[in-house]
């Protein structure tokens, strides 16, 4: 049975923030199929919305999921896996960032051999957990048997990160670097040494063709060996998006989209291709813009008007693109990073504080999504909150200098809102101390020391 139409349908009640319904929905679907790992992710996501605002008390939900807790012990001790599985979704509902039930309900899915599912749980796992690398280990493996090679190659990378020893994920991560052109060359299809010759021919070629182009006559070169290929294979989508890329290089917009749709057309859920025409659309509205605005300043009739009308576009486009990449991968914080950033921009500020508090987990992204989160705070008028965000974001970046002068003014300004002058003065001050012609700090000290 398709049920992709039943998680449209829930998916677009999530966006309307009719969480309980969606839930509700999701669980039919599951109760149909329940190896329906979108159907999974969604819930837990739909879970993760509902309680976005108010998370539940531990006591809380100590008290609501005692009874579910007291089955899935009974489950384990008699090995009824899907008894397990089901009490566990049901203790999420109430505690969905915990993650002991998440790895319940992973290792349940996966002894009741529905991976996809498993795949979901053990995902929102690596996303609460980066550093439980046996689950991510496992994450990896079932993106692998899903053919979902980046996926699980990054898995591995993570792993390498927190644990640069260990064996299995040094071994995948070599293994699954090669595991694209392999499949490409044709060696698992090669039953004799003849094809086996052919399919070495075929790797070497592909490695040529994907040597960064330096010179303009590479890249015509190369586009015509590529044109010829596609005349050859027109129904290959690797070589489409091969000449896609040949002609975005050499900044040929309207036929790099051609190609890049051709190959989707071809490989529908191929998520790199979809993401390159993403970026041929938004550096093609960059480049109109780009004349646009050189037309408004030389005074052209209409230049403004069109001008604004596809700013506006590009707002819009540009975070219906981010949404649609965190979608399809929502435990990259890159990607959640840079939807807040747009969404910010475009003041829908409880989604970028969403988007925020997803990418905080991360170290690396950390103290920059604070600082950003404290913004949205500040630009929302809730002082105390952007506050400390803005203070541990400047104390994880080691203090001030002339390169955060900008988080410290909205610090000062927040710290001013609340009526702490004294404190407000401080940190304007240390912006003096720095660059005395920041923005108005001057005067902004001036006022403060005449309220004093």
């Amino acid at each position: 049975m398709d049920v992709s139409k039943h998680i449209d349908r829930a998916e677009k009640e999530v966006a309307r923030k009719n969480y309980d319904l969606a839930i509700s929905l999701y669980d039919q679907i599951l109760a149909i199929q329940p190896d329906e790992g979108r159907a999974r992710t969604g819930k837990r996501r739909a879970e993760l919305a509902k309680h976005q605002k108010a998370y539940p008390s531990a006591l809380t939900r100590g008290i609501k999921n005692l009874v579910p807790q007291l089955a899935i012990a009974i489950g384990k001790a008699v090995r009824a896996h899907g008894l397990v599985a089901s009490m566990a979704e049901k203790a999420l509902s109430n505690d969905p960032k915990n993650v002991k039930l998440n790895l319940v309900l992973g290792h349940a899915l996966l002894a009741k051999g529905h991976k996809n599912g498993a795949e979901s749980a053990f995902a929102v796992v690596a996303e609460f957990d980066p550093n439980d690398i046996e689950s991510m280990k496992t994450l990896g493996r079932l993106y692998y048997d899903n053919k979902k090679y980046e996926e699980s190659l990054a898995c591995y990378e993570r792993v390498i990160k927190v644990a640069p020893r260990d064996q299995e994920a040094v071994k995948m991560r070599k293994n699954l670097a090669a595991e694209g052109a392999i499949k490409s060359g044709g060696f698992e299809k090669a039953k004799s040494a003849r094809d086996l010759a052919k399919s070495s021919e075929q790797m070497a070629e592909l490695e040529r063709r994907q040597r960064l182009v330096r010179s303009a006559e590479d890249v015509e070169a190369a586009l015509e060996e590529a044109k010829a290929a596609v005349r050859e294979n027109p129904e290959r989508a690797d070589l489409q998006r091969e000449l896609g890329n040949l002609y975005f290089q050499k900044r040929d917009l309207p036929r790099a989209a051609e190609c890049f749709e051709e190959a989707l057309r071809l490989q529908p859920d191929d998520f790199e291709t979809s993401t390159r025409l993403g970026d041929v659309r938004l550096l093609d509205l960059d480049t109109r813009i780009r004349e646009l605005r050189e037309e408004a300043k030389e005074g052209v009739e209409g230049a403004a008007d069109m001008l604004r009308r596809l700013n506006e576009e590009r707002r819009g486009f540009r975070v219906e693109e981010f949404r649609r990449r965190v979608k399809a991968h929502p435990t990259d914080t890159g990607l959640r990073f840079r939807l807040g950033q747009y969404l910010l921009e475009d003041d829908e500020l409880d989604d970028a504080i969403a988007e925020f508090q997803a990418v905080v987990k991360d170290p690396k992204r950390k103290f920059q999504a604070m600082t950003l989160m404290g913004k949205a705070f500040a630009k929302k008028g809730m002082w105390d909150l952007a506050t400390k965000q803005l203070e541990a974001a400047l104390e994880g970046m080691g203090g001030v200098d002339e390169k955060n002068l900008e988080i410290l003014y909205t610090l000062a300004t927040s710290l001013e809102e609340q009526g702490r002058r004294e404190d407000a003065l401080a940190r304007f001050s240390q912006i003096y101390e720095i660059d005395i012609s920041f923005r108005d700090v001057a005067k902004r000290i001036e006022v403060l020391r005449r309220a004093d």
